[in-house]
């Protein structure tokens, strides 16, 4: 059954605040209506509230106001800075109780052997362990001796699946040629025949084609479909898959890379968001929004208030302030709507100048249209800025769980518009291990 946060006890209400609160004037800004790269263009520091800018101001280190606003979202025994702004704390409060409860539910796991994990880093172990042993309780429960697995990539889950159960038949499908090649050699690495591990080169692309060669594969048996960090609209993909093939009867999805997803337009009529609930509240995340729900800031690693310097911080600076110098001498730079990146290598970080020499150099832009004197002065002029530009990116990041609980409600309020019975959003994984922990499961009626 659903788990919603703890102050609802209707999916309704919850819905209808969540979708509120994610089209609220300063939410939008903050997850796309200004990006933060755009910050200086815009004046985005001055369009926040001014009694948060002036207490943020008056903190001794700007990183400690990052740390207070991911704490107030993440940690829920977190004490607030002294003096808060009463609106700023009901805003943060407000943010944490909206989000899809992440804590890891209580559930079987199962010690994989050497000759699996072998390949894999911890955090995937982790996630295998737990995997494999929802996914075959779910097979033993309804007699399913068939899986499918769509974007099963090297095949971590797939292999694990075939070696310790030889009574499932699996299929595997990806639309890398080269992850295809890679689970075939894991497979037959450790003897597991090609009848009870079978892979298919294909794009997942709702085509009705891919449907029929899977209800081929299947036979008639009872199957259950699985992605394990299916990659933005392939987790879409996969659950339309669900409901429309008859012979598959269990779901089970975790997503990830939430800013590959296709939003709803005329060209994609079937993209973001997919349920009619949703639909009808008008959802939209922009592509900054869906970046923003691939963070997990509170696994970050808590600044060093000893050292004066922060990496990151300076680098978002000067992306800012090359923007800003941009627009002011109408230098255009890519594709409308595409932001260009480049690499950072050491020394880049020097100054202002070896940044904007570097960036202009990748850019193809002619060095010669901007001088040292001009980049200096932007320097001097924004050498005050690392902090606004700090907290306006911690400001979209602590969006995050958010961002990905109106994703997970979507999906959630899809399949259970589709008639699907058993659905829920399951935190399967430690989330301090794995972020993207909201496993969606499903199954249908045996009338199906």
């Amino acid at each position: 059954m659903l788990v919603l946060p703890g102050a609802y006890d209707s999916l309704e209400n919850y819905s209808d605040d969540l979708s509120t609160f994610i089209d609220s004037p300063l939410v939008r800004q903050i997850t796309g209506g200004i990006h933060v790269n755009d910050a200086l263009i815009c004046d985005a520091w001055n369009n926040l509230p001014s009694d948060w800018t002036q207490w943020w101001l008056s903190q001794s280190d700007y990183r400690l106001v990052q740390q207070d606003l991911i704490d107030s979202v993440d940690d829920k025994s977190h004490h607030a800075m002294d003096i808060r702004p009463s609106s700023l704390t009901n805003w943060l409060n407000t943010m944490r109780s909206l989000a899809l409860p992440r804590d890891q539910r209580a559930g079987s796991s199962i010690t994989l052997p050497g000759v699996l994990i072998a390949r894999m880093k911890t955090k995937k172990i982790a996630e295998i362990s737990r995997a494999v042993a929802y996914v075959y309780d779910q097979c033993k429960r309804k007699s399913i001796t068939h899986i499918v697995e769509m974007g099963s990539g090297q095949g971590y889950l797939s292999v694990s699946l075939a070696y310790l159960f030889p009574n499932l038949r699996i299929l595997a499908i990806d639309g890398s040629e080269s992850q295809i090649e890679g689970s075939r050699a894991f497979a037959a690495s450790l003897g597991i025949p090609e009848h009870r591990l079978e892979h298919m080169f294909a794009w997942i692309d709702m085509s009705s084609s891919l449907a029929d060669k899977v209800n081929e594969w299947i036979g008639g048996n009872k199957c259950m479909l699985v992605g394990l960090h299916a990659c933005g609209s392939l987790s879409e993909h996969i659950l339309r898959y669900f409901t429309t093939m008859s012979s598959i009867k269990a779901l089970a999805v975790v997503g990830c890379c939430f800013n590959h997803i296709v939003p709803l337009s005329p060209t994609c009529p079937e993209g973001f968001p997919i349920s009619l609930a949703m639909r009808k509240r008008n959802v939209i995340l922009s592509p900054t929004a869906l970046m923003t729900g691939c963070q997990a800031p509170g696994n970050w690693t808590r600044p060093d208030l000893s050292n004066n310097k922060s990496i990151y911080s300076k680098r978002r600076l000067y992306r800012a302030v090359l923007e800003k110098l941009f627009h002011d001498k109408g230098i255009e730079v890519g594709d409308a709507g595409k932001r260009p990146v480049w690499g950072i290598r050491k020394g880049d970080l020097d100054s202002f100048t070896a940044y904007a020499h570097r960036a202009m150099d990748c850019l193809g832009i002619d060095g010669d249209r901007v001088s040292i004197a001009e980049l200096e002065s932007y320097e001097e002029l924004y050498k005050d800025y690392e902090g606004h530009i700090a907290i306006l990116w911690t400001l979209s990041i602590i969006c995050s769980k958010v961002v990905e609980s109106v994703i997970a409600i979507d999906r959630y309020l899809f399949l259970v518009e589709q008639g699907m019975k058993g659905v829920d959003v399951i935190p399967i994984f430690d989330f301090k291990i794995s972020p993207r922990n909201l496993m969606i499961v499903a199954e249908k009626g045996e009338t199906r």
